[in-house]
């Protein structure tokens, strides 16, 4: 890899390596505190052995940014009721044996050292907080004011790992940008449940140490869920440009449709097609085409109302549902796309650098319902998509509206000359 990623991976290992040891005299590890270690690696082994298959259809599903471990709760409960020393020594076993039961040959050691390392940072730094809290030590802080340290705990370990991970990442991959992963933030609630059933975990171990059964089948089914989520997520999602993928845009669009016929009100689809895009897959190499797509997905989504639906149609075509629109506010919104997308500038990594796209245009094609002959959705795009190609047909960087009257320039550049349609 290269040497400042060696590096960055390096000094996260050997400062994990440092703040463990250096936490490990700070208390004492009694014999109670070898049993609570006990109960919680063996209900962290039950959870590994019972959730392999989810975990590795999580990690086939996750998105670019950090992928949420599903030790984080027995991770947490473990800073709470064990002293520093046993919690770290907990924490390399329990991972250790999903390395070794769940991705081993599927991740990289170095890369699943690297996050147990991020863990054990976040974890040294949590009890921390927890030390110089009320109440005893180890053990659950009780009362508003233990509450409110167990929850600063919680965030500062959430905050140190996260965000080593992301460095991690971003410096990593250099044709990722910080949005992809940041974008990922949504996931994150689930750490936050992991961490709150932690609590409930540690109060738990000194409660009646059998219930810990009903967390790891609450736990279980909760990352079943996850994952059903996941998978929905990503049937209705283009993984590509973010935007909806056309099966998905097509129901919203007959439901819409439905909708506009029982309000009596009007209805519109936009056929947005990228010119000339092989052009830039020749050039440049399909990864930078990829980015080109996202980006021109991005300034489509920008200029469209929040109650519009963008789909990816399909290679470098693009869709856009307008509800409750007529021809005035379809003929803006169109314009307004046509002028985003011709001043973008994208940044792009190929195998000689980083380079720039600019100058990219679009044509567009509209229809609008009700209209004499359109009765569904599909007859709504294939109008759309005529209109679509006529504007290729005049020269591209078009938009053409129904009745194949061209839309109004506002920009105050000239008509360009027709010239051959796009073969491509």
């Amino acid at each position: 890899m290269p040497r400042h990623v060696l590096a960055y991976v390096l000094i996260v290992d050997i400062l994990a390596a440092g703040a463990t040891g250096a936490m490990v005299p700070v208390l004492p590890v009694t014999r109670a505190d070898g049993m609570a270690a006990l109960i919680l690696g063996i209900c962290a082994i039950a959870h590994i052995e019972l959730s392999r298959g989810i975990e590795r259809a999580r990690k086939l599903t996750s998105g670019a940014g950090p992928f949420v471990d599903s030790l984080t709760l027995w991770d947490f409960a473990a800073i709470l009721v064990l002293p520093p020393a046993a919690a770290s020594g907990l924490i390399v076993f329990t991972h250790a044996v999903a390395w070794l039961r769940v991705w081993r040959g599927r991740r990289a050691l170095y890369r699943w050292v690297f996050s147990d390392a991020t863990v054990l940072l976040a974890t040294q730094a949590a009890a921390l907080v927890l030390l110089a809290g009320p109440g005893p030590h180890p053990g659950v802080p009780a009362g508003p004011g233990g509450l409110a340290v167990v929850l600063a705990a919680a965030v500062l370990r959430w905050f140190v790992n996260y965000a080593l991970v992301v460095g991690a990442i971003l410096i990593s991959s250099p044709g990722v940008r910080a949005g992809q992963v940041i974008g990922e933030f949504g996931e994150q609630i689930i750490e936050a449940g992991a961490l709150g059933l932690g609590l409930g975990a540690a109060g738990l171990v000194a409660y009646n140490p059998w219930l810990l059964a009903g967390v790891v089948v609450g736990l279980l089914a909760l990352h079943r869920g996850v994952l059903l989520a996941q998978f929905r997520a990503s049937s209705r999602t283009d993984e590509k440009t973010g935007l909806h993928s056309a099966d998905w845009w097509h129901q919203i669009a007959e439901r819409a449709l439905e909708r506009a016929r029982i309000g009596e009100s009007a209805l519109a689809v936009l056929m947005i097609d990228l010119d000339l895009f092989k052009n830039i897959n020749d050039t440049h190499g399909h990864p930078a085409g990829d980015q080109v797509l996202r980006a021109v997905a991005q300034a489509i989504a920008a200029e469209v109302r929040h109650d519009d639906a963008t789909g990816r149609w399909g290679g470098e075509e693009f869709v856009v549902l307008l509800p409750s629109v007529d021809e005035r506010e379809l003929a803006a919104i169109a314009e307004r796309i046509r002028r985003r997308v011709h001043v973008l500038v994208v940044p792009i990594v190929t195998d000689e650098g980083p380079k720039t796209v600019t100058d990219l245009t679009v044509s567009i094609g509209g229809a609008l319902w009700p209209s004499p002959g359109l009765t569904t959705i599909d007859d709504l795009v294939l109008a759309a998509d005529s209109n679509l190609y006529t504007a290729k047909g005049a020269g591209r960087d078009r938009v053409r509206l129904p009745g194949d009257l061209p839309s109004p320039r506002t920009d105050g550049l000239p008509e360009q000359k027709p010239r051959q349609p796009d073969q491509t």
